[in-house]
């Protein structure tokens, strides 16, 4: 970068033009931003080709893409386009250099082109980017009348001849930008620029619709809905100015950790600085920026669809009267004949068919969706629509036109006042009205045959309609303090008012109360408590509602994301249905009957283990935890017994090296082998006893990059620790022995004090690289039970997720002198969580409340750090 005094002053005045921009802007003053930038590049093109002295050839030079918009952000590249009528001259190659070296020394992000107007046809029409590029040309200096010839060029022979061509090379382009970037309209990290409704949507409108033109044909939208994409793109471009700002670099993937600022720069300020106010804030800011994108989207979609349509395939035969199949979509015959009966009996055909309504369809059902829903309301057959809607093949593109024209918002005010709601983590991949609508699609694929298992169990619900209404309703009690309360007393409500029966009533509510009911018991509970599965099998009563609440259950987290949905959880939630459906078809067990069955356990470990010698292993199930024979297979128990074996032979060895307190000390051994869950790995830790050795091996597990899923504590009555921790399969897993090796070396070296795990935990953390990095900040939930369990105290803590974290809180029950049994990781309130099952020193539940508030405090603190 060239000292100012060596700047011609165009370049001089726009440096400190821009600094003043930058400076405004990053106070909040964003809205103008982008217009200012741009006339301010403009001022500064116009002052160098004054500088530059007359040429000797007529020329034009004109601002293309994004700069050509008028829409330059902090981020942005400025393109510009040195245009001649029919060659180029000699001299352009310097003097387009002297436009230009100025801007290069001041750091700025240039592309140019040098162009004959033949040149720009023609590579327009063998190269769509380029002829994306040049529709939205703008004169900048230059000889006006080069400009036109290109321009009159451009429309004539490109757009009015390729205009069809063009658009199958965006629909292609769009499928690409599906795959890579995602629908931005609901997603809760969206990309502005390419994602599906962000900003490359609304150029594509404007390009097409200006082809359109050219090309001699109709409009597809009218003035006022091109006038509110104008707005929408304005709003979205402001938001991708704030964010530039916000990161201090280009980017488009609006990422958590830049939400709060970017919100800040867009004017949704919180009251407070705390992370409650933060995140409404944030809230408010993602739904308004959905709501645009949605609209957005909706349009480009149209827009392909009826006015660039792919080769049509057979029109379907629509079985109500006063509606037509058409290429581009479902149509009344006539405008009067939108009557609200028909307006829901085309959504079914659409829903039935696969064609969705076309927009002018749409356009007479969004200006007054209200009335439409006033001739709807209570009606009983209303909802048995609505139902066959949502049951019928194609009711995703149903619903998506039930919410672009509003009407089912208007039908149910409940889901227009969750609709956009955004919870501000990074568990929910989308707004609850997106959520509930990708729930209940998902119920109608189960119930239509889709998944082996799943499709199996659905077939076995008597009364679908039951189970799609319970996924409409689960989720729109949200915003209440206890959403699934909420929802309940909603569904009974509304359902009343259309004259379900009281079994359809009652069989609803219960599924919406309890919604929760499996995901939260398989992730924060002992699957291996007869009493846990026994409580969840009261609350549920019969086989019927089981089904139907797993079937539900499975659909809410699968709509919810990965977080919520992925192979451990679908093992543990399949874990506890089998338990609960076996204990609800054959009854409880007698206590007599769980001692037998302890005592079976106990035999056929010893037949499992008729290699071993038959006195040590007698000895050694005398010895563990009774909870072992609970939860670990007979054939888990014998290889628990070799490894330990081993373990106490090589505990020997180093006593007889080290003749002192150390001896034994950090000793371990660890066999991996693959989890039950697809992507998961079990790993088996002997070692000897010691003050915070559970918390040690979470730590070096953490260290290693290796994320735990669950932990099991066995702990032996003669000094023994047997840890059995489920990963997720290591990122990098091609020497996977080297990877357990390494974990092992290091929980040695951290209990003999060789290795500072905090310290290097830290340093892991902090790292650009570390997993946990760009997660909203949350505020941390602590929960401690002693009503879940007869035999321990249950903990949760619920914080934003980072490296280390599980080492941390285990650190901190130890220093609260608490061995811990078991540990699950999951998720609570769209916080990654550790729960913990605990016993005091003396094996009791920790009842002092005294003991229990410092616990709280002191957990709280260590998940606020970091």
């Amino acid at each position: 970068m060239q000292p100012d005094s060596l700047l011609p002053e165009s370049a001089r005045r726009l440096k400190q033009a821009r600094a003043d921009l930058w400076k405004r802007a990053e106070a909040g003053a964003v809205g103008g931003f982008a217009w200012e930038h741009t006339h301010l590049v403009d001022r500064y093109f116009e002052a160098r080709v004054r500088e530059a002295g007359p040429q000797r050839f007529d020329f034009a030079l004109a601002a293309v893409g994004g700069y050509g918009r008028g829409r330059l952000c902090p981020g942005s590249d400025i393109d510009v386009l040195l245009l001649f009528k029919r060659r180029i001259p000699s001299g352009a190659d310097a003097f387009i250099k002297t436009l230009l070296f100025p801007l290069w020394d001041l750091g700025l992000d240039l592309g140019h082109g040098v162009r004959t107007v033949a040149d720009c046809v023609s590579l327009s029409r063998k190269d769509f980017q380029v002829l994306a590029s040049l529709m939205d040309a703008r004169p900048l200096a230059g000889e006006a009348d080069v400009f036109e010839t290109f321009k009159t060029a451009f429309d004539a022979k490109v757009l009015k001849k390729t205009g069809a061509s063009f658009a199958a090379a965006l629909r292609e382009h769009n499928e690409t930008r599906a795959v890579q970037y995602g629908d931005a309209s609901a997603l809760l990290e969206p990309e502005l620029k390419n994602g599906l409704g962000g900003l490359r949507d609304g150029q594509q409108v404007a390009w097409l619709t200006r082809a359109l033109g050219v090309m001699g044909r109709d409009p597809i939208f009218l003035p006022e809905e091109l006038a509110r994409l104008r707005e929408d793109r304005a709003f979205l471009n402001r938001v991708r100015t704030a964010l530039h700002l916000a990161a201090g670099r280009k980017t488009d993937r609006l990422f958590f950790d830049l939400q709060p600022p970017t919100a800040r720069l867009m004017g949704f300020a919180p009251r407070t600085a705390s992370p409650g106010d933060t995140g409404l804030a944030v809230e408010f800011f993602l739904s308004r920026l959905h709501q645009a994108m949605t609209r957005i989207k909706a349009m480009r979609e149209a827009l392909f669809r009826e006015a660039f349509p792919p080769r049509a395939a057979r029109l379907p035969e629509l079985s109500i009267r006063n509606l037509e199949a058409e290429p581009e979509g479902i149509r009344f015959k006539r405008q009067s004949e939108a009557a609200p009966d028909n307006v829901l009996g085309a959504f079914l055909e659409s829903a039935r068919t696969g064609l969705p309504l076309t927009w002018g369809a749409r356009r007479i059902i969004r200006r007054d969706p209200e009335r439409i829903a006033a001739g709807l309301a209570g009606r009983p057959e209303t909802l048995s629509i609505l139902v066959e809607i949502f049951l019928a093949p194609h009711c995703r593109t149903a619903c998506e036109g039930l919410i672009e024209t509003r009407l089912l918002p208007a039908l149910f005010p409940a889901f227009a006042e969750v609709e956009h709601l955004i919870q501000f983590n990074d568990y929910h991949v989308h707004p609850v009205g997106r959520h509930t609508l990708a729930t209940v699609a998902l119920i109608s694929d189960f119930l239509a045959g889709d998944g082996q298992w799943t499709g199996e169990l659905a077939a076995r619900v008597a009364d679908p309609a039951r189970l799609v209404l319970a996924g409409f309703f689960h989720d729109l009690g949200k915003g209440s303090a206890d959403h699934s309360e909420a929802g309940a007393v909603l569904a009974r409500d509304v359902l009343a008012r259309y004259g379900r029966s009281r079994e359809t009533v009652e069989d609803v509510a219960f599924l919406v109360e309890r919604h929760l009911l499996l995901p939260k018991t398989a992730t924060r509970r002992d699957l291996s408590d007869e009493r846990v599965v026994a409580d969840v099998a009261a609350l549920v009563g019969d086989t019927a509602r089981l089904d139907m609440l797993y079937l539900l259950s499975v659909a809410d987290s699968m709509a919810t994301g990965p977080r919520a949905w992925n192979a451990w959880t679908r093992s543990l939630l399949g874990e506890l249905y089998f338990k609960v459906r076996n204990l609800l078809r054959h009854g409880p067990l007698a206590e007599p009957d769980a001692t037998r069955r302890l005592a079976e356990a106990r035999r056929e470990v010893v037949a499992a283990a008729s290699d071993q010698d038959p006195e040590y292993v007698e000895a050694a199930i005398r010895a563990m935890p009774p909870r072992a024979f609970l939860a670990l297979s007979p054939e888990a128990i014998a290889g628990h017994l070799r490894l330990v074996r081993r373990l106490w032979a090589q505990v020997a060895e180093d006593r007889k090296r080290k003749p002192s307190a150390v001896g034994g000390k950090g000793v371990n051994l660890i066999e991996g082998a693959p989890g039950r869950a697809e992507g998961t790995y079990q790993l088996t830790i002997a070692a000897v006893d010691q003050p915070r050795l559970f918390a040690t091996i979470a730590g070096a597990l953490s260290l290693h990059g290796l994320n735990i899923l669950a932990a099991d504590i066995f702990t032996w009555k003669d000094g023994t620790a047997v840890d059995v921790f489920t990963v997720a399969e290591p990122p990098e897993n091609l020497f996977i022995e080297e990877v357990w090796a390494r974990v092992g070396r290091s929980v040695g070296y951290a209990m003999t004090g060789k290795l500072d795990l905090a310290a290097r935990l830290r340093e892991r953390g902090s790292s650009p690289l570390s997993r946990g990095r760009g997660r909203p900040r949350l505020k941390p939930l602590v929960t401690i039970d002693n009503a879940a369990s007869d035999f321990y105290t249950v903990v949760e803590v619920a914080a934003t997720d980072r490296t280390g974290f599980l080492f941390d809180m285990a650190r901190t029950l130890a220093a609260h002198s608490l061995s811990i049994h078991l540990a699950m990781i999951t998720t609570i309130k769209g916080r990654a969580a550790d729960v913990f099952h605990v016993r005091t020193q003396d094996g009791q539940r920790l009842l002092d409340e005294d003991r229990i508030d410092a616990l709280r405090r002191d957990l709280l603190d260590a998940a606020g750090t970091g």
